[in-house]
């Protein structure tokens, strides 16, 4: 080939380079002009497909993975909870939630509402309706209308929930002292005075338990027994939810069991007021006030008069040794006071000044009982509660 066909070619190519640089160029302003018009325009009206990959690479390799077939797949692929196109819903046993009213294309709006209906449907237990005269109506509710939104609320629910008179016995807090089928057999006479007993008593009450007549061993097991000092062959003695057998013997009686027995309630050659801290430092406890200070004040409440407080017990007379003897047995904080005929060898006067000291110190305290054990009738009826053995 000669020089002036080499010339000639390079030319002819040249050319034609140019020619497909200039028409590609035109191509790109053309494109760029109708992309440029469509996105300013609705998507709707796009006149044709735009692929939007940048690197022609990553298209090729995005086309090639869709176009794979299932059976060239690695792994298993689980379709069971793919939305299908033609419904809205998701598998419910899949699932485990109802979308049979699922979101709507709009937003979502009927889901909120179906979401608030269920919201209002959940509140409306605890809304109170309005209260009828008729009793036997489901919608009477004894709270009166003057009373706060919480006790409405509280009684309405109460009524919902069809709470019974057992449910609201479970409720109630422990009896300060109580009972359980309690039997008491004499070892060395081998007699049952007291068999399968059962009664509570409330705290702020005087009981009395009434044994037979000229039974001094029934009287004798009973005060034994309420005060920790015998216990059952069977059966439960309990302190609210505690049970005898549970407690130490100072914290059942140095505590929680004050006793009055009919002899050695109190020392003779001891003052009151030592009586009442020699009580105190036996209980192995702490008190907010000094002991010979809480001793004063309990002397002086149960009636003593100030200018015994220093003298021998035993120069005093009857009613004020029971006066010492009783508040000796609540120095303590005891919640409860257990007596052994105290009225008894007491004139008419002296009898109602005793009583109504127990009465003082049982209605004065919620949470203590004061129980009585005596054979005399006239003594259990002016008690609170009677318990007949």
């Amino acid at each position: 080939m000669t020089d002036k066909e080499l010339k000639d070619m390079d030319e002819t190519t040249s050319m034609d380079t140019t020619a497909a640089a200039e028409s590609a160029a035109e191509t790109t302003v053309d494109v760029n002009e109708a992309v440029d018009d469509v996105l300013l325009s609705d998507a709707d009206e796009l006149p044709f497909d735009v692929d939007f990959y940048d690197d022609a690479d990553d298209a090729d390799v995005a086309t090639d993975v869709i176009d794979i077939d299932d059976d060239d797949r690695v792994g298993t692929v689980d379709n069971s909870n793919v939305v299908d196109d033609d419904t809205d819903d998701v598998d419910d046993e899949t699932t485990g939630v109802d979308t049979t009213s699922s979101a709507p294309a709009d937003g979502g709006a009927d889901v909120v509402a179906a979401n608030a209906d269920h919201v209002n449907a959940m509140l409306s237990l605890a809304t109170p309706r309005e209260s009828t005269d008729d009793e036997s109506s489901p919608d009477y509710i004894e709270t009166p209308r003057s009373a706060s939104s919480a006790t409405t609320v509280s009684t309405h629910i109460d009524r919902e929930v069809k709470v019974g008179d057992e449910d609201l016995n479970l409720l109630r807090a422990y009896p300060t002292l109580s009972l359980h089928d309690v039997t008491y057999r004499d070892r060395k006479t081998g007699r049952t005075p007291v068999e399968h007993l059962t009664c509570a008593f409330e705290a702020g009450t005087v009981s009395a338990i009434l044994v037979p007549d000229g039974d001094d061993m029934a009287r004798t097991a009973m005060v034994g027994l309420l005060s920790g000092l015998l216990m059952p062959a069977s059966g439960h003695l309990m302190n609210r939810s505690a049970e005898y057998l549970s407690l130490e013997p100072l914290e059942l009686r140095g505590h929680r069991i004050g006793l009055v027995p009919q002899r050695f309630a109190v020392r003779g050659d001891l003052s009151p007021l030592r009586n009442l801290v020699y009580a105190m430092d036996a209980s192995n406890r702490n008190f907010l006030k000094p002991k010979p200070v809480l001793a004063r004040e309990l002397l002086l409440a149960s009636g003593l008069d100030e200018t015994l407080l220093d003298n021998r017990v035993d120069s005093l007379n009857e009613v004020d040794r029971r006066r010492v003897a009783i508040a000796r047995a609540v120095c303590c904080e005891a919640e409860i006071v257990v007596l052994d005929e105290p009225l008894d060898g007491l004139e008419d006067g002296e009898r109602d000044t005793i009583m109504e000291l127990l009465r003082g110190i049982a209605h004065g305290d919620p949470k203590r009982c004061v129980v009585v054990v005596t054979q005399d009738a006239a003594v259990a009826e002016s008690a609170d509660q009677t318990v007949t053995l």
